[in-house]
């Protein structure tokens, strides 16, 4: 009896290594696949993108005393404006835009001047300007002339960043488990390789999110602003209408439509005598020959 004994317990020894090197490939690509799974719940839970769980009383992240509003993050503000600006004299303009942009910790990232009728200049400028100079710098950019039109757009993008945040740490905790895995694998060539493989494609993700990031973090960090100067010397600002003043648009309007349409007949016709004149030789051919055709028929 204690040599049976003996002997089953040699084999259970021998038997149960073998069983499991035989499941261990089948449970390597479960593993994988498992990790994927996880990442991809991660990155889609909203409790994982606000960095709570999902059970969790929201009054339990609040700790001494703190208040609901010190909890959220802080708001990421696309600001875009569009300034049209009529000045006396554009060279003034020209030489005091850049320096203003500078004391405001700006830069200025397009300019295009062009010169109109009689030597006046207009031209484009696209400054960037730190938002915490941005009302500060509009009020100094008014001041160089006379603001037309001031058109603002403010976009709030604090969803999108805090997600792409979110994404960015569950990569980057899918990728640690990972390279855990494949210093640990010592398993078929085929095996190694698939993990590599998932390897580059989530370090891949990784950095295609954090450019994201990169750029929503210029975009709400730096205010764009789009100038469209112009140059009048003799520039009145337009007053309200009146009855007076509208009949005057109205007539100077009704003269300006008349002479125009004589102007583009005029036209029409000096366009058409060229024709004219085409036509005019085979009709005259063709009349001639019909009279000779009558008179040799007439008895």
């Amino acid at each position: 009896m204690l040599r049976r004994y003996r002997f089953f317990q040699v084999a259970l020894v021998v038997l149960i290594p073998i069983a499991g090197c035989g499941q261990q490939s089948n449970q390597f690509s479960s593993k994988l696949n498992s990790l994927g799974e996880q990442a991809e719940y991660e990155e889609s839970s909203p409790a994982t993108a606000v960095g709570r769980a999902p059970n969790q009383n929201a009054t339990s992240d609040l700790a001494d005393g703190e208040s609901n509003e010190s909890a959220k993050p802080n708001r990421r503000i696309v600001y875009n404006t569009k300034l049209s600006l009529v000045v006396k004299e554009y060279s003034v303009f020209e030489s005091t835009l850049p320096g203003l942009v500078e004391r405001h910790g700006g830069f200025i990232s397009k300019s295009e001047t062009s010169r109109r009728f009689n030597d006046q200049q207009s031209g484009v400028w696209v400054a960037r300007i730190p938002v915490a100079s941005y009302a500060d710098f509009l009020q100094g950019v008014s001041g160089l002339g006379f603001a037309e039109s001031r058109t603002e757009d403010a976009q709030d993008i604090t969803a999108e960043f805090v997600d792409v945040e979110a994404r960015i740490r569950n990569n980057k905790k899918l990728e640690e488990r990972i390279i855990t895995m494949l210093e640990e694998r010592t398993g078929k060539l085929s095996d190694v390789l698939d993990i590599e493989r998932e390897l580059s494609r989530v370090r891949e993700e990784i950095e295609r999110m954090e450019g994201r990031l990169r750029v929503l973090a210029d975009r709400s960090a730096m205010a764009t602003i789009t100038i469209r100067c112009r140059e009048e010397k003799e520039y009145v600002p337009p007053k309200s209408p009146t009855l007076g003043s509208r009949a005057q648009r109205s007539w100077a309007g009704s003269i300006s439509t008349l002479r125009a349409t004589g102007e583009n007949l005029v036209v029409a016709g000096i366009a058409i005598v060229p024709w004219l004149i085409v036509l005019a030789v085979p009709l005259i051919i063709v009349v001639v020959v019909a009279r000779r055709v009558l008179r040799k028929r007439t008895p």
